[in-house]
């Protein structure tokens, strides 16, 4: 399930650009339009907060990743920006209640075992974003219809996910008790450190994610390489996964959140001096790996704060992940179009640093009761 979430919304991420054009805006018209996804995730964080319970969380996951598999195709079809907000705010909604609803379940799983397991899940997530966008570029690159790719890709994605939801239906995953309370942090803490942790971690993976094809093709001249941006970025994102559970039970919770930030930093700084393309690859590439561990660890936290509600941690956790979404996005948009993209980047990665240290700051406990609980 996952991997199917992780390629959906992926597809078309390499042709973002093809979209903006065919609809005739700049990048601040597509800035807005990507607001979509934003305000969708906020009223999707909102009703999750409700119905993601036990016993609901496999019926809101079949419904929520159905609902993604017939929206996407229609970006193919939209006429204007206007348009493309409407459905990506139907995208968004739909895709942050799988995302709950995933996450809750995982950490179900999580409780059953003594070591991490979150990072080889969301491993999955990553080995489907990045199969997501290898289709996105490869179709670009063939001058495949938008049309068709996607049409093809939400009939797979539908498949997918109903016998991926009838298969966790059939396992009987139990959910976490509320004994596992004596593990959860300090809930008035707990809010704002997760909150400020997904402020900063959207921004750090929506900009490469939305933004990278577009500055690799006009601010490094790129040309046909633009699209391998995003597909170098959720590739190293899969690698840190992979190994992020390894790492964690080696070092712990507080150092590895410390680390993937000096990571982030440092494909930050090769960005702005990379003086072709594939320097800025290898950028996006040390991004990717700073960015790759943060929200496994942010959500096991947030389903852990009420065991017995997971949605209510979850809900808080994924409304200001779409705050952080919408905002950074927005913002890069607006920012690259009036001071250029060296200025947008910084703007971006400074105001989430800021965010980060804060969290780390002040969850020096906290950050180790919850790894303490794996």
């Amino acid at each position: 399930m996952f991997f199917a979430n992780g390629a959906s919304f992926a597809n078309w991420l390499p042709r973002v650009d093809e979209v903006r054009d065919s609809i005739g805006v700049g990048n601040g018209g597509l800035g807005l339009a990507l607001l979509g996804g934003g305000l969708g995730g906020i009223l999707g964080s909102v009703v999750g907060g409700r119905v993601l319970r036990p016993g609901l969380i496999l019926k809101v996951l079949r419904w929520s990743m159905t609902g993604l598999a017939v929206t996407l195709p229609i970006i193919a079809f939209v006429p204007n920006a206007a348009s493309l907000l409407v459905l990506l705010t139907l995208l968004g909604f739909c895709d942050v209640l799988a995302d709950a609803s995933m996450n809750a379940e995982a950490a179900a799983i999580q409780s059953t075992t003594t070591k991490s397991i979150m990072h080889r899940i969301h491993a999955m997530w990553s080995l489907g974003f990045v199969t997501g966008t290898l289709i996105g570029w490869g179709t670009s690159v063939l001058d495949i219809p938008l049309k068709a790719h996607l049409v093809t890709v939400a009939l797979i994605l539908l498949i997918v996910s109903v016998r991926s939801v009838s298969a966790l239906d059939a396992a009987h995953i139990p959910s976490p008790t509320a004994a596992d309370s004596n593990h959860s942090v300090r809930l008035s803490r707990a809010v704002f450190v997760i909150v400020f942790f997904a402020l900063a971690a959207a921004a750090f993976e929506v900009t490469p994610n939305e933004w990278s094809a577009t500055a690799l093709r006009d601010w490094l001249d790129a040309g046909r390489l633009k699209g391998a941006g995003p597909v170098v970025f959720s590739a190293a994102m899969l690698i840190g996964r992979l190994r992020g559970d390894r790492v964690i039970d080696r070092i712990g919770e507080a150092r590895l959140l410390a680390l993937s930030l000096g990571s982030v930093a440092s494909g930050f700084v090769v960005l702005l001096l990379a003086p072709n393309a594939l320097v800025g690859l290898v950028a996006f590439a040390l991004w990717g790996l700073g960015v790759s561990v943060m929200f496994p660890q942010i959500y096991l936290m947030a389903a852990r704060m009420n065991p017995d509600r997971p949605g209510a941690g979850l809900a808080a956790m994924t409304l200001a992940q779409r705050i952080g979404f919408m905002t950074a996005t927005s913002s890069m948009g607006a920012l690259s179009a009036g001071v250029g993209y060296g200025w947008a980047f910084t703007t971006i990665v400074g105001v989430a640093s800021v965010l980060w240290i804060a969290a780390l700051s002040l969850s020096p406990k906290s950050t180790q009761a919850a790894h303490g609980a794996h």
